[in-house]
C-alpha cells in the first residue's frame, strides 16, 4: 500500500467511525457528542491545519466522560482512535502542530 493509500484509509475510518458515532450519541441523547463528532470528521476530511488537535480534544473529553460514567466501550474507542493517530499515515494526513509559525501564510513587509 502506497503512503497516500494508507492516508485515505485512515482519513476513511476516522471519517466513517466519527459519523457512527454520532450517530450513536444521538440515540443515547448526547447531543454534545453528536454535534461536536461531525465537526471533527469534517475537519479531519478536509485535513484542516488544526485537525488532529480538535481530535485530541474530542477523544480525550469522550475517554474522560466514559471514565466518569464507567463506560469502558467508550473510553476503549477513544483510546484506540489516539493511538491510531500516532500512526505514520495518520502523521502524514495529518501533521503536529510546531510551535512559532506565524497564522500568515505570506510574507507581510514590516512597515518602519
Amino acid at each position: 500500500m502506497t503512503s497516500a493509500a494508507g492516508e485515505r484509509v485512515v482519513i476513511g475510518v476516522f471519517v466513517v467511525a466519527l459519523v457512527l458515532y454520532a450517530a450513536v450519541a444521538l440515540t443515547a441523547h448526547r447531543w454534545v457528542s453528536a454535534a461536536a463528532a461531525p465537526v471533527v470528521a469534517g475537519l479531519l476530511a478536509l485535513r484542516h491545519p488544526r485537525a488532529r488537535f480538535s481530535a485530541y480534544v474530542f477523544f480525550s473529553a469522550l475517554a474522560l466522560r466514559g471514565l466518569a460514567v464507567g463506560a469502558w466501550a467508550l473510553v476503549a474507542f477513544a483510546l484506540a482512535a489516539v493511538l491510531v493517530l500516532q500512526t505514520s499515515p495518520a502523521r502524514r494526513a495529518w501533521p503536529r502542530l510546531t510551535g512559532g509559525r506565524a497564522r500568515a501564510t505570506r510574507d507581510t513587509p514590516r512597515s518602519t
